[in-house]
C-alpha cells in the first residue's frame, strides 16, 4: 500500500462521550452485529468466529444480522441510525467502508462522522482467479483470451462498488480489454456461478480460496504488493506484468458514532481476545486470510489512510458514479 498523508480525523479515533448511555450496564441485552452482505460471504468467516466466542466474553449473546444490499449501503445505513449503545454494531469490509464513499455520490453515511471504530478483524489479498479449466494461466493469457471473446468474456463481482468489481475495472482499465462484470449480491453466489462456468474469472479474497485450494478453480495473481505467505506459489500482478495493484479485503468492527468509550473499549478487548487465539489463525488460513487486531485508535488510522487510498485511485482510475 502506497505510503499516504494521515489525517485527524476525531470521529474515528474514539467513540464520543454519550452520558445517559454510559451510566447504563453493558452489555444489557443481547449484541448484534450487522453484516451488509449476504450470508456465505468471506463476512462469514470472521463473523461466526466473534459470535461462537464473544459471548464467554461479554456475558450476553452475540448473533449477526444479514441487512444486503447496494454494495453494503443498506446495512451501513442502519447502523449509522442506530442507538449509540453499543448493542449495535457493522462488520464493515474494504467496500462498504473504504470504496463507498467515493464511489457512490451519497451513500447515505459518512464513516468519519457516523462511526467509531472498535477493531480491525481481518485482513486478505485480493486474487484474480478462473476455473481451473481456463487455458490461460497468467494474466496475460487472460487479457489475449478476453480479447479473442470479443465481448463475451465476463467477470462476476460481489456487488457495485465491493472490491471484487474495482479490482475488475482496474484490470479493464491497466489492460484496455472489454468484458462485463457481473454484480451479484454477494461474494458466494459470484463465486458458484464461475465454477459453474457462468462467468469466466472473477477478483475475490477469501471466498474462492478453498475451492482453489480443492482444484476447482485457480489462482492467476494476488492484487497486492507482495506474494501471499499462505500461497507464496501465486505472483503477484506486478510480477505478472501488470503494475499498480495493491487491493485486499479487511474487514472492521465499527460501533455508531456515540457509543460511549467504555463500551468500545470492552468490545473491542473481547475481539482481540478472540482474535489472539490459535483457532483464529488456523481457521483464516483456510480462506488465505490473517487477524487483524489492534485498539480502536490503530483502526481509525487504518481507515484514515484506506479512504484517502481510495479517494486517489478511483478518481485517477475514472471509477465510480458519474465517472465510469
Amino acid at each position: 500500500m502506497m505510503r499516504l498523508r494521515r489525517r485527524a480525523l476525531p470521529a474515528l479515533t474514539a467513540g464520543l462521550a454519550a452520558p445517559a448511555w454510559a451510566q447504563a450496564p453493558f452489555p444489557s441485552r443481547p449484541v448484534v452485529m450487522i453484516v451488509p452482505g449476504a450470508p456465505g460471504g468471506p463476512t462469514d468467516v470472521v463473523g461466526r468466529l466473534l459470535v461462537q466466542h464473544m459471548p464467554a466474553l461479554i456475558g450476553q449473546p452475540v448473533v449477526l444480522d444479514y441487512r444486503a444490499g447496494a454494495g453494503g449501503q443498506i446495512g451501513m445505513r442502519y447502523v449509522a441510525g442506530a442507538a449509540p449503545d453499543g448493542h449495535t454494531l457493522v462488520i464493515g469490509n474494504t467496500g462498504s467502508v473504504g470504496i463507498n464513499p467515493s464511489y457512490y455520490r451519497n451513500p447515505g453515511y459518512d464513516i468519519a462522522r457516523d462511526f467509531a471504530p472498535v477493531s480491525m478483524l481481518m485482513v486478505a489479498p485480493v486474487s484474480l482467479v478462473v476455473r481451473a479449466d481456463m487455458p490461460a494461466r497468467t494474466p496475460a493469457e487472460l487479457v489475449t483470451r478476453i480479447r479473442a471473446a470479443g465481448g463475451r468474456f465476463s467477470f462476476g463481482s460481489s456487488g457495485t462498488g465491493q472490491s471484487p468489481h474495482v479490482a475488475a475495472e482496474l484490470f479493464r482499465h491497466a489492460t484496455g480489454a472489454e468484458f462485463e462484470v457481473v454484480p451479484y449480491r454477494g461474494s458466494a453466489e459470484a463465486v458458484t456461478d464461475l465454477i459453474a462456468g457462468t462467468v469466466q474469472a472473477m477478483f475475490d479474497s477469501t471466498t474462492t480460496i478453498p475451492h482453489v485450494r480443492q482444484g476447482r478453480l485457480r489462482a492467476l495473481a494476488v492484487a497486492t504488493p507482495e506474494r501471499s505467505p499462505l500461497m507464496p506459489e501465486v505472483p503477484t500482478m506486478a510480477e505478472s506484468g501488470f503494475a499498480g495493484f495493491d487491493i485486499s479485503s479487511w474487514y472492521v468492527a465499527l460501533a455508531p458514532t456515540g457509543t460511549p468509550p467504555e463500551a468500545v473499549a470492552k468490545l473491542n478487548a473481547a475481539m482481540g481476545e478472540v482474535l489472539a487465539r490459535p483457532e483464529a489463525a488456523e481457521r483464516f488460513a483456510v480462506f488465505n486470510a490473517v487477524p487483524m487486531r489492534g485498539s480502536p485508535g490503530d483502526a481509525g488510522a487504518f481507515l484514515g489512510r484506506q479512504l484517502a487510498y481510495w479517494r486517489d485511485v478511483l478518481a485517477r482510475a475514472g471509477i465510480g458514479e458519474g465517472r465510469s
